[in-house]
């Protein structure tokens, strides 16, 4: 039995909780980076940039329209919002050149930190984005949970297992 070989992103649809976002955007995803601690003294040559495990620093996800939509104003309020982007791959069976489609799904709980209005000139996109702080991010492929974090909730999971579970117990949380 071969395996598919995923090659390319067919389309996407955007979702404000659980009903359809109407526009043509296109999205840049947060990158996780790990809050750091500087580590130096006796024993170690030299410093490091230790990363806490499950600690993340600050996460921007940027959302681009083409031009205003009916829709565009709800992403506007206060407070964090459900927001998620189910995604077509498109893969190939290398055994007899099959295509096959898989789902790639993610989710934000977002809070809007910016609005950038864009412009208006004839014949072209308004360029209007709106960048969120991240503060809950998970994603699935093919049905299956690849990772989540909520930083509310002190989870980190990858593949399912809650990989701050010592660190719960050792507060009292658990």
């Amino acid at each position: 039995m071969s395996k598919t070989i995923p090659q390319t992103n067919i389309n996407y649809e955007m979702y404000l909780s659980g009903g359809r976002l109407v526009g043509t955007v296109d999205i840049t995803q947060p990158n996780w980076a790990a809050i750091t601690a500087e580590i130096k003294g006796a024993g170690i040559a030299g410093v490091i940039d230790q990363p806490i495990y499950g600690l993340f620093q600050a996460a921007s996800g940027t959302v681009n329209f083409r031009t205003v939509t009916e829709d565009y104003s709800k992403l506007l309020v206060a407070g964090r919002m459900h927001i998620e982007f189910w995604n077509a791959v498109q893969g190939i069976d290398p055994s007899n050149g099959a295509y096959d489609v898989s789902q790639h799904k993610i989710v934000w709980g977002a809070s809007l930190k910016t609005n950038t209005v864009g412009n208006l000139n004839v014949g072209e996109a308004q360029g209007r984005s709106l960048e969120f702080e991240i503060t809950y991010f998970k994603e699935f492929f093919k049905g299956k949970e690849l990772y989540e974090i909520d930083k509310f909730n002190n989870i980190f999971k990858v593949n399912g297992e809650d990989l701050l579970s010592k660190f719960k117990k050792a507060v009292g949380l658990m």
